[in-house]
């Protein structure tokens, strides 16, 4: 930027400021004072972006190597178009910016697509998304996903100096999450994950939502809509978390979450992409946990098989021990009080419970009960307790310091799903649910820097491959880059 550019946004700051510094003592109104200041700085700061963007797209070096990673996506340059451009703080510029075309098919080849179709390339290798540039989406996004409704978050944007319709919130939140899922699994680490030691620890659950589906059959005469179902759908969700070798919580690994709405077998597909991106052979011991549902625990026997993880290290598989209790007092209200009472069944029934004592419980049952209460127990105990035997060894596991409960998943249940995909008066779209469910997982897992990092970085990797001679070989994770010149 010349002299003489620098020069004119001082006189331009130094009117600005005697205006508002006079204003400030006249009205003593700080609030004014202060968004005055902001719309000064958003206005140098939309100028000083405009005027880079333009030196950098006009640069000839710059447009040919364009040209080479269009031309390695079945690209052809057409001509420089006018953008306007959002930028963070709500500001909007014009940029000149290369617009490239699908290439012309050869010779008797049927041509994809509507004519007419193409992208801005430049924009993409800078990470913007659309029109609006990564730190917007990601302010924008944020907000939808945090707020009760996309109206509120447009509300709240709009306070913000963020005029953004809720249409284009929706937008920005479907677009952000399909360029984020394309790296499931991968997109939510930084590839410098240390794992060396310590206990692995995966919590599996299921959460509840209204999925929206449209009434089959044709419309009323009169009607104007169609109408919907809101059946209740059960979301698949597993969190991923560290303990160092006195079972406590490693604060330097953030928990991986990520949640689907397909059924059992989707989810551990996708249970399967992220521990595939984990240096597993580091861990010390692998644990999962979950409560009494038998998918979960079909399923992580066949995802071990399937992944080889007991080659890796330990595998141990708990049954979160408030489940096991609750299932248990349904076996003790079957004894009568008066029995209960002198035979102090309710101490010594979930001190054989702690201790993986299951034969005792059945002991204890054919003792005190008979009849149709002892074939209403024993078939509680043979589908639930001996089936999970292995899985309730609660004493054993406090003392390896291994977690007897799913706290943890729990915990995300309630974060990522209930406290907004299942507002009362909420509906969901089987798509939109999907996208709010891997969103808020990035979120609330605390790893969003390093997610919307990996999502606007993507283009800067297909840059860096065909244009420089970095070696991405050396860069163990698939999305690492580096450092931009």
């Amino acid at each position: 930027m010349t002299s003489l550019f620098v020069q004119v946004i001082g006189q331009f700051v130094k009117a600005k400021m005697e205006g508002l510094n006079r204003e400030l003592e006249e009205t003593l109104d700080f609030a004014a004072y202060e968004r005055g200041l902001n719309e000064v700085m958003t206005a140098i700061s939309g100028l000083i972006v405009s005027i880079q963007l333009s030196e950098l797209y006009a640069r000839m070096e710059f447009l040919e190597q364009l040209k080479v990673l269009g031309a390695a996506k079945g690209m052809r340059f057409k001509e420089y178009r006018e953008v306007t451009l959002t930028l963070s703080n709500g500001q909007k510029i014009q940029v000149s910016t290369p617009y490239f075309l699908k290439a012309r098919p050869k010779r008797g080849r049927k041509k994809r697509g509507p004519n007419g179709r193409g992208t801005y390339l430049g924009l993409d290798v800078l990470g913007f998304l659309g029109r609006g540039s990564p730190n917007l989406v990601s302010d924008v996004v944020q907000m939808a996903v945090l707020c009760p409704s996309f109206e509120v978050a447009h509300m709240i944007l709009s306070g913000r100096g963020i005029e953004i319709d809720v249409s284009t919130i929706r937008r920005y939140c479907r677009q952000l999450a399909e360029k984020g899922m394309t790296w499931r699994g991968q997109i939510s680490l930084n590839g410098s994950e240390n794992l060396d030691g310590h206990t692995l620890v995966i919590g599996i659950d299921g959460g509840r939502l209204r999925e929206r589906r449209p009434k089959r059959g044709r419309r009323k005469n009169g009607q104007k809509r169609q109408g919907y179902t809101g059946e209740w759908h059960e979301p698949k969700l597993f969190t991923i978390y560290l303990l160092d070798d006195q079972g406590r919580v490693v604060d330097d690994f953030a928990p991986l979450h990520d949640a689907t709405m397909g059924d059992h077998t989707e989810m551990f597909a996708l249970l399967t992409r992220y521990l595939s991106a984990l240096p597993l052979n580091d861990v010390a011991r692998i644990v999962f946990c979950g409560d009494g549902a038998p998918w979960i625990w079909s399923d992580v026997e066949s995802l071990c098989i399937q992944m080889g993880l007991e080659q890796h290290s330990p595998i141990y598989q708990v049954l979160d021990y408030i489940h096991a209790q609750q299932n248990l007092q349904e076996l003790i209200e079957l004894v009568p009080v008066k029995v209960r009472k002198q035979e102090k069944v309710d101490q010594i029934w979930r001190d054989l419970l702690w201790s993986g004592e299951i034969q005792g419980i059945r002991q204890e049952i054919d003792r005190l009960l008979s009849g149709s209460k002892h074939c209403k127990a024993l078939n509680k105990w043979q589908t639930y307790f001996e089936s999970n035997a292995k899985r309730m060894q609660y004493k054993a596991f406090k003392a390896a310091s291994i977690p007897c409960g799913s706290g943890c998943v729990e915990s995300a249940i309630r974060r990522i799903i209930n406290m907004r995909l299942k507002s009362a008066g909420s509906f969901w779209k089987r798509d939109m649910a999907e996208y709010f469910l891997f969103l808020r997982s990035q979120l609330l897992s605390g790893r969003w820097a390093i997610f919307l990092r990996n999502v606007a970085r993507q283009g800067a990797r297909a840059w860096f491959r065909r244009l420089t001679t970095h070696s991405l070989d050396a860069f163990q994770h698939p999305l690492q880059l580096p450092c931009l010149p």
